[in-house]
């Protein structure tokens, strides 16, 4: 039994571990009128709007290749997050962005599209709100 124990929790100290290290891409909260760059190989970073404009916010991508990256917006208003959609980043420099009529954080993941990771292994890119 004690074997057991000692055994479950190895598994459950090895999964938490697991958990922590894929998501350690740290948010970065962001502004308006600035850039941020990065480069993905696979996974994602997640930038958050503050005070987000309930006019939208338009967002601007220059990429290193066009089809590789995923927007996925959520508009996050008392402690609730609602799914805004998605979009794909369909050439090099890309324009978008969105908006809830409500005052709000905008949260925006960028991800690899998973099918694109063996042609282009690494995906650099700037950010920038506006």
């Amino acid at each position: 039994m004690k074997r057991r124990l000692s055994a479950l929790f190895a598994v459950l100290m090895a999964l938490s571990l697991l958990f922590g290290i894929s998501a350690s891409a740290n948010p970065a909260v962001v502004s308006y009128g600035n850039s941020y760059s990065q480069t993905l190989t696979t996974g994602g970073y997640v930038y958050i709007l503050p005070n987000a404009k309930t006019s939208g916010t338009s967002i601007h991508i220059a990429a290193s290749s066009a089809n590789t990256l995923r927007l996925h917006y959520y508009w996050s208003i008392n402690n609730t997050s609602i799914d805004l959609g998605t979009a794909v980043v369909n050439s090099t420099n890309y324009n978008g962005g969105s908006g809830y009529y409500s005052a709000g954080t905008l949260v925006t993941v960028v991800e690899r599209i998973p099918e694109t990771i063996a042609a282009y292994p690494s995906v650099s890119y700037t950010i920038s709100f506006n």
